[in-house]
């Protein structure tokens, strides 16, 4: 009897399982695979003039305390005008600046 209940009961929760899996999300893409390949190869390039100090951190060599000094720089001297100007904010050496520029631009 007690094995006729353990069927019955796992019978049931499969079905309300397979029941469930029908009504699942339908995800829609809005890029083409094209699209999507085509972006994946895009390096990542950090505008330094407007990325926020998350952003910049995500630069090589750039931790949480050289990106809020690349945005005090910002804010005290106005917008860069070329990655070059990076080695003007303290903590950014030529070796540094080296290691940003393939990821940064303006």
């Amino acid at each position: 009897m007690v094995c006729l209940l353990v069927v019955a009961v796992l019978a049931g929760g499969a079905f309300y399982a397979s029941r469930i899996s029908e009504q699942a999300p339908k995800v829609v893409y809005k890029l083409s695979l094209q699209q999507a390949a085509a972006k994946a190869q895009e390096p990542l390039l950090v505008n330094i003039n407007t990325a926020t100090a998350e952003e910049l951190d995500d630069l090589p060599e750039v931790g949480p305390a050289t990106a809020q000094a690349i945005i005090v720089y910002r804010q005290g001297h106005g917008m860069f005008h070329s990655v070059d100007e990076l080695e003007e904010v303290p903590g950014i050496g030529p070796a540094t600046l080296e290691k940003i520029k393939p990821f940064a631009t303006v």
